[in-house]
């Protein structure tokens, strides 16, 4: 996968920084950073349990951010 250009030369899609999710007493993710450039095919892969699905749900808007901030197409979804 190419990095994207942290200054803004290349289009990330999906945009995670610092992003923890927690379940009651239990951390689901912890301080995620990623970049979904545009274009990029990506998978998760993973046991049962390692937060796969919270993820998605986060970019997705399924689940409101916690800490951390998550932006897809360039808009923040963070406080929505």
């Amino acid at each position: 996968m190419n990095a994207v250009d942290k200054q803004g030369g290349g289009a990330a899609v999906a945009r995670l920084e610092g992003v923890s999710l927690l379940y009651r007493k239990t951390t689901a993710l912890n301080d995620i950073s990623l970049d979904i450039p545009a274009g990029c095919m990506a998978g998760l892969i993973g046991p049962d349990g390692v937060g796969k699905s919270s993820l998605l749900s986060l970019i997705a808007g399924a689940r409101k951010v916690q800490t951390g901030a998550v932006s897809v197409l360039g808009g923040d979804i963070s406080d929505d």
